[in-house]
C-alpha cells in the first residue's frame, strides 16, 4: 500500500510529488500522455501584476519559497531549469511613467520594482518610446525540462501513464483502491480537467483558454523578458514565447485564426524586427471565479483532496501551495481561508 495517489502531473502534481518525496512518503503518479497547460505556459515567476502595477496575493511568501525550491529541484534533476531573468515593462506614455514611479514607493512593491527607468534605446528592435520599468527578482522556469526530467530521473518507477477513470475509484477501510493501486488517500492535481471530476465538479473552476506562439527572432536579445500588451519571453536558441490570449468562453484546445491575429497584432505593436512563427498552440488554464487557488478536503470524504486553480501563477504558487496542502493533510495545519475549498462548501450541499 502507498500513502498517496497523485492524479495529474503538471506543475501542481510535480510539486506535490516533491513534498511527498522530501518527507519519505510512498506515492504514485497517474497522468495521461497529453500536454497539460503547464507544458505551454511561459513559466514566468513574476510577483507583480504589471497591468495595474500591483503585487500578487502573498507575493513575498510565494516568491521566496519558489526561488529556493526551484534551485533545489534543479540540483535534484541535474538539469538547468531556472533562469534569473528581469522583466521589462514597456511604458507607453507619461502617465504610465508616473504610475510606475508611484508604484515603486508602495511598501508591497518597492522590493520588486526598480525606481530607475531603463532607457528605451537599450534594446534593439523594441519600440519603447517612454522607456522601461524593470521588475527585479523575476525568473523563468523551463516547465518542459523540469517535468520531463523529474518524471524520468526521480519517479520513473512511480509514474503510471494513464488517464483517470473516476468511475473505477473504490473506497475501503484502508483508503482508496484504483485499478489495483491501494492508497490511503488521493490528491487530484488535474488542472481544468477537474471540471469533469465528479467529486470536485461543484467547485467554480471557470477555465480560461490561452493561445500562444513560439517565434524565432535572431536579432532580439534573449537576456530579458519584455512585457508590452503581451509577454515576449526567451526560451533558448533565439526562440521566444509569445502570449497569451485570455478567452473565458471557448473551452476547446483548438488554435484559432482570431487568436493568431490577436497575438501577432499585439506583438507587432512593440517588436520591430523580422521573426518567424514556429508554433501556435492552445490550452485551458485552471482559473477560479474568485482568482484564488483551490486547496483542501472533500466535504464528506476524508480520502479525497484537491490542489488546483492557480491560473497564470502556477509556477510561482505551486511550490508553497503544495507545502500548505501537505502540512494540512499530514499535520493538521490550517489552510489560509482564501485558498481553502471550504469557502465553496455551500455549492456542494446545494447540488
Amino acid at each position: 500500500m502507498i500513502d498517496t495517489l497523485i492524479v495529474g502531473f503538471g506543475i501542481a502534481g510535480l510539486n506535490y510529488a516533491e513534498q511527498l518525496r522530501r518527507n519519505n512518503r510512498k506515492f504514485a503518479v497517474l497522468a495521461p500522455k497529453e500536454e497539460t497547460a503547464s507544458f505551454l505556459a511561459a513559466g514566468i515567476i513574476n510577483p507583480t501584476v504589471l497591468k495595474r502595477f500591483n503585487s500578487v496575493w502573498k507575493s513575498d511568501k510565494f516568491l521566496n519559497y519558489a526561488l529556493t525550491h526551484y534551485s533545489e529541484l534543479q540540483d535534484l534533476v541535474q538539469t538547468k531549469i531556472i533562469h534569473s531573468t528581469p522583466i521589462l515593462r514597456i511604458l507607453n506614455n507619461q502617465r504610465e511613467q508616473n504610475d510606475w514611479v508611484s508604484a515603486c514607493s508602495k511598501p508591497f512593491l518597492k522590493n520588486y520594482l526598480n525606481n530607475n527607468l531603463i532607457s528605451g534605446e537599450n534594446y534593439n528592435g523594441i519600440k519603447a518610446p517612454f522607456n522601461y520599468g524593470e521588475v527585479k527578482k523575476s525568473a523563468k522556469v523551463d516547465n518542459v525540462a523540469l517535468i520531463s526530467s523529474y518524471q524520468k530521473k526521480i519517479i520513473s518507477n512511480q509514474y503510471i501513464e494513464s488517464r483517470m477513470d473516476h468511475t473505477k475509484l473504490e473506497f475501503n477501510t484502508e483508503g482508496i483502491l484504483y485499478k489495483g493501486i491501494q492508497a490511503k488517500k488521493i490528491v487530484f492535481c488535474e488542472g481544468f480537467q477537474s471540471a469533469k471530476n465528479p467529486f470536485f465538479n461543484y467547485l467554480p473552476l471557470v477555465g480560461t483558454k490561452g493561445e500562444m506562439l513560439i517565434v524565432k527572432c535572431d536579432r532580439l536579445t534573449d537576456e530579458v523578458i519584455f512585457k508590452g500588451p503581451i509577454f515576449l519571453s526567451p526560451i533558448g536558441e533565439k526562440k521566444f514565447w509569445v502570449g497569451a490570449t485570455f478567452d473565458r468562453q471557448d473551452k476547446t484546445t483548438f488554435i484559432t485564426k482570431k487568436g493568431n491575429e490577436w497575438l501577432l497584432s499585439n506583438l507587432d505593436k512593440f517588436l520591430n524586427l523580422p521573426y518567424q512563427i514556429l508554433e501556435h498552440k492552445a490550452q485551458i488554464r485552471a482559473t477560479v471565479i474568485d482568482r484564488r487557488p483551490l486547496l483542501g478536503i472533500h466535504p464528506l470524504n476524508n480520502r479525497l483532496f484537491i490542489l488546483n486553480g492557480m491560473g497564470t501563477r502556477g509556477v510561482l504558487m505551486a511550490p508553497l501551495l503544495s507545502q500548505w496542502l501537505y502540512e494540512y493533510i499530514e499535520n493538521q495545519s490550517k489552510l489560509p481561508e482564501e485558498s481553502d475549498i471550504k469557502r465553496f462548501e455551500n455549492n456542494y450541499f446545494r447540488n
